[in-house]
C-alpha cells in the first residue's frame, strides 16, 4: 500500500498505469469513466503508436502523458478535499488538457505530428463530448495565442 502511495504521489514517465492503480482504484468510474475509458485508453494508444510521431513528437507525447498525470496527484491520494466523484475527476482532468498540450509544446510540432496526433486520437474523440470539445478549442485557442505572441515579437524586432 506504501508502495502504491508513493507510486500515486509521483507517476513515473512514460507509464499508464496510474490511471488504474491510483484514479480509478479509488474512483470506480468503470470501463467509461475518465481513468479507464479516457486516460488509460490514449495514454495506453499514444504508446503504442508513438512510432507515428517524430522524435520531437515522441518527447511532447511523454512530457504530455507526464503532465496529465501529476495534475491528478490530488485526485488520486486522496490529498483534496473536493467531492470524490467520477463527474468531478472527469472535469478536473479535462479542465487540465489544453496547458499541458499547449505548455508542452504541441503549438511548436511539425505539421506532421499533428496529422499523427489526430490519426491517433480520431477526430470524433477530439470533440465526441462537450469536455472534449472545449478541450480541443482550448488548445488550439493557446496555439493562437502562442502564434499572436511570435508575430509581437518578430515586429518588434524588424
Amino acid at each position: 500500500m506504501i508502495m502504491n502511495a508513493m507510486y500515486c504521489a509521483d507517476p513515473p514517465r512514460d507509464q499508464c498505469s496510474f490511471y488504474t492503480d491510483c484514479l480509478e482504484a479509488r474512483y470506480h468510474c468503470g470501463s467509461s469513466g475518465y481513468p479507464i475509458g479516457y486516460g488509460l485508453t490514449y495514454c495506453q494508444m499514444f504508446s503504442i503508436e508513438r512510432n507515428k510521431l517524430s522524435s520531437r513528437g515522441q518527447e511532447w507525447m511523454l512530457d504530455t502523458m507526464q503532465c496529465l498525470q501529476r495534475a491528478l496527484i490530488p485526485e488520486a491520494t486522496g490529498s483534496i478535499t473536493a467531492a470524490k466523484s467520477c463527474e468531478t475527476l472527469n472535469d478536473k482532468a479535462f479542465a487540465s488538457h489544453p496547458a499541458c498540450y499547449v505548455n508542452d509544446g504541441v503549438c511548436t510540432l511539425p505539421l506532421t505530428d499533428w496529422i499523427a496526433i489526430v490519426e491517433i486520437v480520431q477526430i470524433p474523440t477530439l470533440f465526441g463530448s462537450w469536455e472534449a470539445s472545449l478541450a480541443t478549442v482550448e488548445t488550439g485557442g493557446g496555439c493562437a495565442e502562442f502564434y499572436a505572441f511570435l508575430i509581437t515579437q518578430i515586429h518588434i524586432l524588424f
